[in-house]
């Protein structure tokens, strides 16, 4: 039976023949999540074999992204300023760019100030969790259009213990009062 080593290789084979980017680390990846390991474990047990149905999801995940799909959606997940945020297709993958727009609204809002900020378009929610996060004492409200969105970004604010208001709403419809700050990274 193939050892993960093995796997990986063949792995990384098949994503640089379709062509995708930094495919030894993407298959680690791909089989890591696919393990529920660490990608440490696959170097410190990488002449192990694999369980059928493993070898079968592995190879699954091998798939769709060689034919294009992204990494994220794959394994559901990405970090956004160290923080683990859960994705689905429902939502766009957060941009390192919008690590930058967080930092610039972190530099306006004062930790003790008591603001009120608005995410629109949150998608998974990554704006206004962390802002909620990191500016605890301001009111983080977050719009989307799409309630699937809005539902990926309700279940990050549970897991990662952020209070955030969430509103099905095109831009700023329906929400009442002034704002001190609005964010927003559309695509």
């Amino acid at each position: 039976m193939p050892s993960l080593s093995q796997h990986l290789r063949s792995a990384a084979e098949a994503l640089a023949r379709a062509g995708r980017e930094a495919p030894r680390r993407t298959a680690e990846a791909l089989l890591a999540h696919t393990l529920h390991q660490p990608r440490a474990y696959l170097f410190a047990h990488a002449e192990e074999a694999m369980a059928p149905d493993r070898i079968h999801a592995f190879d699954q995940a091998v798939a769709r992204r060689a034919a294009g799909e992204p990494l994220q959606y794959i394994v559901g997940s990405e970090e956004f300023f160290g923080r683990e945020f859960r994705l689905s297709p429902d939502v766009l993958i957060p941009r390192p760019e919008t690590e930058l727009v967080l930092a610039a609204a972190l530099e306006r809002l004062s930790p003790e100030a008591d603001a009120r900020v608005v995410d629109v378009g949150t998608g998974s929610g990554c704006l206004a969790i962390s802002l909620a996060l990191e500016r605890p004492r301001a009111q983080v409200a977050g719009t989307d259009i799409s309630a699937a969105a809005l539902e990926v970004a309700r279940g990050n604010a549970r897991r990662l213990g952020a209070q955030v208001e969430f509103v099905h709403a095109d831009l700023l419809a329906g929400l009442a009062g002034e704002f001190d700050l609005i964010v927003s990274n559309p695509p």
